[in-house]
């Protein structure tokens, strides 16, 4: 197409100039009145070419005039603009990220396969939401673009979950992505609280109470793929039982399930298969950092032999790892001859059958920008019904520690930075 003829049907486009029909488009407050030409329309689309064929067949139809626009609720203003602009002049400058997903589904609607392609070149990653583009890509059986969507997903889960596009898909996509052992998730409590967030924003969408029994509907098979038993068992009772989603029957399975080892969910009536999977969650991320502030580290060095800090829980592989501080000290030695022991721990229930190798250098980070952080390295083996710490009995005195003049110690906060960099190399896990 030449320039010359661009131009014109850029005018054309833009100045609604000689214009046979409109169309409506949007959804509620969003609509907007767009005009276009016939003639150009249905030699680029079939659909188009059909709708206006009949239009000249009934003149009583919905779109017959110009008059009356057509309606079109289901697609975006910016996508269909999009596809009016790519029709005209082949112009696809206003294609991006945000809106690839509804002009994929303008060109699948009206058929113009040259759309198509173009609207699937964004990296999952650019999209302004994936699970929407999930969605589309199983509707139009893109199946490589949706496996990319559910990686997509799987590795970026924990972000995902608590978004607000989360709290639009509906409970079938829902009761798919809980399900999926591939989730990268710092916890199962979160896969627990964006299911009743989601449960939540649907009860509001319905205009219904938001009490146990409605969230529970609003879940439906979904509940069922959240695997309570791997919530710590503090967790489980102080963010979960108080809801009265559950039902008292199985808060006492899970409550059985921690309790006893071999437990299969026995309640008074018997045997009761347990409803929820204990299998964990089976991720690709092999590795993180994990970080602790040990605060008022003044006082804590004045504590007992064995006293001990520890970071909140990172979940890694789907098993929580945190760091673990103690004051160690030798038979004999003095209070100044304290020292700082680091470890990493695990927190997964001894009673599971689960093993993993790794690799981690902990670190006591330097508050000085010209000095080094203070390093060791190991490579540890965990053992469930063994010991779960791995790191160092002595990695440094407290006289050394809390010299200013070494680095570490911020004496201004009265705190020292830790961190341990962890790469798991194998681990095993048993489903119950």
């Amino acid at each position: 197409m030449s320039n010359q003829v661009v131009q014109l049907m850029k005018h054309l486009l833009s100045s609604g100039e000689d214009a046979d029909v409109y169309f409506l488009v949007g959804d509620e407050d969003e609509k907007e009145l767009l005009s276009a030409h016939k003639l150009i329309l249905k030699h680029i689309s079939d659909v188009f070419a059909a709708m206006f064929s009949f239009d000249a067949k009934n003149e009583k139809a919905e779109f017959a005039s110009a008059n009356c626009p057509v309606e079109v609720p289901d697609v975006e203003a910016a996508a269909f603009k999009v596809m009016l602009s790519f029709i005209y002049t082949g112009d696809l400058s206003a294609l991006n990220g945000d809106n690839a997903m509804a002009v994929l589904y303008a060109a699948k609607k009206y058929n113009i396969p040259g759309l198509v392609d173009p609207s699937l070149q964004f990296p999952v990653s650019s999209l302004r939401n994936v699970f929407l583009a999930y969605v589309q890509a199983g509707l139009f059986d893109l199946k490589d673009y949706a496996k990319c969507c559910l990686a997509y997903i799987d590795k970026n889960a924990d972000t995902l979950i608590k978004s607000e596009a989360f709290l639009q898909i509906d409970q079938k996509l829902l009761s798919e992505i809980l399900e999926r052992d591939e989730l990268e998730i710092s916890g199962e409590i979160s896969i627990w609280n964006a299911a009743l967030r989601w449960a939540d924003a649907k009860c509001r969408q319905n205009g219904i109470e938001c009490s146990a029994e409605n969230k529970r509907q609003m879940l439906g098979p979904a509940l069922f793929k959240i695997r309570f038993p791997l919530v710590l068992i503090e967790e489980f009772s102080k963010n979960i039982v108080p809801t009265d989603v559950l039902s008292k029957y199985e808060v006492n399975a899970v409550y059985q399930f921690h309790s006893l080892s071999n437990c299969r969910g026995i309640c008074d009536d018997g045997f009761f298969l347990m409803q929820f999977r204990t299998k964990r969650r089976v991720s690709d991320r092999k590795k993180g950092t994990l970080l602790m502030d040990i605060e008022k580290v003044s006082a804590f060095a004045r504590e007992e032999v064995e006293s001990s800090r520890h970071s909140q829980k990172v979940y890694i592989n789907g098993m929580p790892w945190k760091i673990l501080a103690k004051i160690k000290t030798k038979t004999g030695c003095t209070d100044n001859e304290k020292s700082l022991g680091i470890y990493l721990s695990c927190a997964v229930p001894k009673e599971e059958t689960w093993s993993c190798k790794c690799s981690a250098t902990i670190r006591i980070v330097s508050q000085k920008w010209d000095m080094a952080d203070l390093r060791r390295e190991f490579d540890g083996t965990f053992i469930s019904n063994q010991n779960v710490d791995c790191g160092f009995y002595y990695l440094v005195s407290f006289a050394e520690l809390l010299d200013p003049s070494q680095g570490f110690y911020d004496k201004r906060e009265d705190k020292v930075k830790l961190a341990i960099d962890f790469i798991m190399k194998e681990a095993k896990t048993e489903d119950k």
